[in-house]
């Protein structure tokens, strides 16, 4: 596509958004016709046409046979942001794991319809440029994968990951980067590195029920910060827990929080980096989704402005690329022997051959364009499922407007039981992940976290009416 007509459409397609979002048009307004955006903005009509069929995947605008194009989704009248989260401010430990087995055995079950969506549709990931790139592997490296790997992973894996450091702000070498099975080893491998049994660790409040886990089975405690479901953990809040040196490490999903979806602005990332350098506190930091940013720019990480390598930095390519594979990374020097070692007493290594495969496919392949096409499709997908919220839910229910990841946040009426929801919701083949998971507290009995990890279809749309439908029940 000529590039000059790309940026055309897009341009108007933009024009005509931040119109709607503003309210010049709104909910049921007829568009101008593609024969008037082509005489007055100097298009060709096969722009034109583009400029609505860009607003129509988007979810903007409707197209009605014989009568045009018609606006259908505004963000005027949005539900209400959840508040600040508000924990108690005392550690206390974590006991989560047999509520999440619950949720874990449902879910997997074939016949059930899964609004949990832990990493984006296999739709919308490389499959078939993956499967290439395991051939390749395992034709020119015939052998190499059957002896262990290297405790710190293959270097030549370990390299494109210092490469793509350079994403976020990085200036990374690969004798930095550790190969971990996945994220959640690498998480807990810091923990094990910078705690013992017994300290506590500083967490946001919600957070991922999987990092939870990894707390209490080391035997930690934790203590819930505030966190702004727009903005994140709440530093004044934080620098107060260190002046009373009430923990010992910090674990925090700075960049589209799960289940909020907040993300820290560059900003204050670096005022946290520099709160971590003046009371001498790591910080583990989680960025599985960094890379799902649906605005233009990649946010940084708090590893960017870490001048004293007190940040150990935790990713991994099951968000982007393949969850199966089970491939993630640490990058930290401060701690790399420890790491190393305590990798070595956890797992010995990472399997090689998935090391093998994505090297092949960094190499040979363009991650950015898979990236792109990846992060719109997640953008629209959490529009979609804002819109079926919108439209199927309580009209004061609250709700996040994440700008990236895979999550939704949503703050139903304090009656309303999400256990009691689930449970219900399974009677009618329907799985979501209920709020109190979330949290060590007893809190977000009536939050529930969704997915927009699945193209928007008639199953999904069904879905969420449904859950609607059984959540006023609950309110009658």
């Amino acid at each position: 596509m000529n590039k000059n007509k790309e940026f055309l459409y897009l341009q108007l397609a933009d024009k005509i958004e931040k119109m709607i979002g503003a309210g010049a048009y709104t909910i049921g307004d007829k568009l101008p016709s593609v024969r008037s955006l082509h005489r007055e903005h100097g298009i060709s009509i096969s722009t034109a046409l583009q400029v609505y069929t860009h607003l129509e995947r988007q979810g903007w605008v409707e197209a009605r046979e014989k009568s045009g194009y018609f606006v259908q989704f505004s963000r005027q009248g949005l539900p209400q942001l959840p508040p600040v989260s508000n924990p108690v401010q005392t550690a206390s430990k974590v006991q989560v794991s047999e509520r999440v087995a619950m949720i874990r055995n449902t879910s997997s079950n074939k016949h059930i319809f899964s609004l949990i969506g832990a990493s984006p549709d296999t739709s919308l990931l490389p499959t078939a440029k993956l499967n290439k790139a395991l051939r390749q592997a395992a034709r020119e490296e015939s052998k190499a994968y059957i002896p262990y790997s290297d405790v710190t992973g293959y270097e030549p894996l370990r390299r494109q990951i210092a490469k793509l450091s350079l994403n976020w702000g990085g200036a990374v070498t690969p004798d930095q980067v550790i190969i971990t099975n996945g994220a959640i080893e690498a998480a807990t491998l810091c923990l094990r590195a910078v705690a013992k049994a017994g300290d506590t660790i500083a967490i946001e409040s919600p957070t991922f029920f999987g990092l939870l886990q990894a707390i209490e089975n080391l035997g930690m405690k934790v203590l819930e910060i505030p966190t702004d479901p727009v903005t994140g953990v709440s530093l004044d809040k934080l620098e107060e827990v260190f002046k009373k040196k009430k923990v010992q490490a910090c674990l925090f999903i700075c960049t589209y929080n799960n289940p909020l979806g907040s993300c820290i602005p560059d900003n204050s990332k670096k005022q946290l980096a520099q709160l971590l350098h003046k009371y001498h506190i790591p910080l583990i930091e989680d960025d599985v989704y960094g890379d799902l940013h649906f605005a233009p720019e990649r946010p940084k990480t708090v590893k960017t402005y870490d001048r004293d390598d007190l940040v150990l930095y935790c990713s991994s390519f099951s968000k982007s690329l393949a969850a199966g594979l089970r491939v993630g990374w640490i990058i930290n020097s401060r701690y790399h022997e420890k790491l190393a070692q305590l990798k070595f007493m956890s797992s010995a290594s990472t399997g090689l051959l998935p090391q093998l495969l994505l090297v092949k496919y960094l190499e040979q392949q363009r991650m950015d364009l898979h990236l792109k096409s990846l992060r719109q499709a997640l953008s629209i997908q959490s529009m979609q499922m804002t819109k079926g919220i919108q439209q199927s839910f309580p009209a004061d229910t609250r709700l996040t407007r994440p700008a990236g990841g895979i999550s939704l946040w949503v703050v139903l009426p304090p009656k309303v039981d999400t256990w009691e929801l689930h449970r219900k919701a399974l009677e009618h083949q329907i799985a979501f992940t209920p709020g109190a998971l979330f949290s060590s507290q007893p809190k977000y009995n009536n939050c529930l976290r969704l997915s927009n990890a699945t193209p928007w279809n008639d199953d999904l749309a069904w879905a969420v009416q449904t859950l609607g439908k059984l959540i006023c029940k609950q309110l009658k």
